[in-house]
């Protein structure tokens, strides 16, 4: 009578070493994986209390560019749209999309919109900036740009004290 199949032993040893060479593969991926809360460059890292302040400027961020971006859309910046390039927001008409008073400052009064522009580039798509300061309480010394490029969103922080980031390769990833 012929034995069909694997025997255990031979199975238990195709089973060490699938886990072996998963355990090297997984420790190879986690040393090559960023830490979420480092600022973007190996050895840039940033403290939790600081990661949440970094969160609070680029959510603010995040709404004042969506409202620039509607903004574009209803005064006909956008591609395509009648009137071509033509058209402004201002940081007041965008204000309330943003979540901030007439002068860009939340309610909290510890985030201030700094500076918000939009622009239709000649392809028609849309590029801009908007900058975010951290005015008082635990928001003081941060500051966040989040730029509308052709490629992309590119978001940049400071967590020194610095004026936001000028454009998306100066500061720090955030």
């Amino acid at each position: 009578m012929a034995r069909a199949g694997f025997g255990l032993l031979s199975v238990l040893l195709s089973l060490l070493v699938i886990g072996l060479l998963g355990a090297v593969a997984l420790n190879h991926y986690w040393s090559a994986t960023p830490d979420p809360r480092a600022g973007g460059a190996p050895g840039e890292s940033v403290s939790p209390d600081q990661s949440a302040r970094l969160a609070e400027a680029q959510a603010l961020s995040s709404r004042a560019m969506t409202a620039l971006t509607l903004c574009a859309q209803t005064t006909g910046m956008a591609a395509g749209m009648p009137g071509g390039a033509g058209g402004r927001c201002s940081l007041a008409e965008i204000a309330s999309g943003a979540g901030v008073g007439p002068s860009g400052v939340t309610a909290d009064g510890r985030w201030q919109i700094s500076s918000a522009e939009i622009s239709a580039g000649g392809s028609g798509a849309l590029t801009g900036q908007v900058s975010i300061t951290g005015l008082g309480g635990n928001a003081a010394g941060f500051s966040a740009s989040l730029f509308a490029t052709p490629g992309g969103m590119v978001s940049r922080c400071d967590v020194g004290g610095a004026p936001p980031p000028p454009s998306p390769s100066s500061g720090r990833g955030c």
